[in-house]
């Protein structure tokens, strides 16, 4: 998981100056199959995709309680709320830390070369 450490933080990505090409794919497919290894596990946390607004990184992952998000369909939790995921603003919500299950379904993940579902095409567009 290449950028794991970048999502982290609103520091990431150099500040949110140099974010590549795939990262919000690599965002996606990193909450969606950590979320599906930390349930099978009984994690009672769960990663969110979050779209933060303002200057700096604006490509995060948050850990919100399984409970809050019980009701939001997993598909909605790995989007961030730009492209029309789980918003954050009409629920009481705070960020957790990880229990065992979802550190060890991260360590998992970094086993799992996610990366390799992305694919990144990038174009130039001609000059006028």
């Amino acid at each position: 998981m290449k950028y794991w450490e970048e999502f982290a933080s609103k520091w990431g990505f150099g500040d949110g100056e140099s974010v590549p090409p795939d990262a919000r794919a690599c965002r996606e497919v990193y909450v969606r199959e950590i979320n599906k290894l930390a349930a099978a596990k009984g994690s009672a946390v769960r990663l969110l995709a979050y779209d933060r607004p303002g200057v700096h990184n604006c490509y995060l992952i948050l850990r919100v309680t399984a409970e809050l998000v019980s009701d939001v369909p997993s598909d909605m939790l790995c989007i961030g709320q730009w492209e029309g995921g789980w918003s954050m603003a009409d629920s009481d919500w705070k960020e957790v830390s990880a229990d065992e299950a979802m550190e060890q379904a991260i360590q998992d993940a970094f086993e799992l070369e996610l990366d390799e579902y992305v694919e990144t095409e990038v174009r130039v567009r001609a000059c006028a």
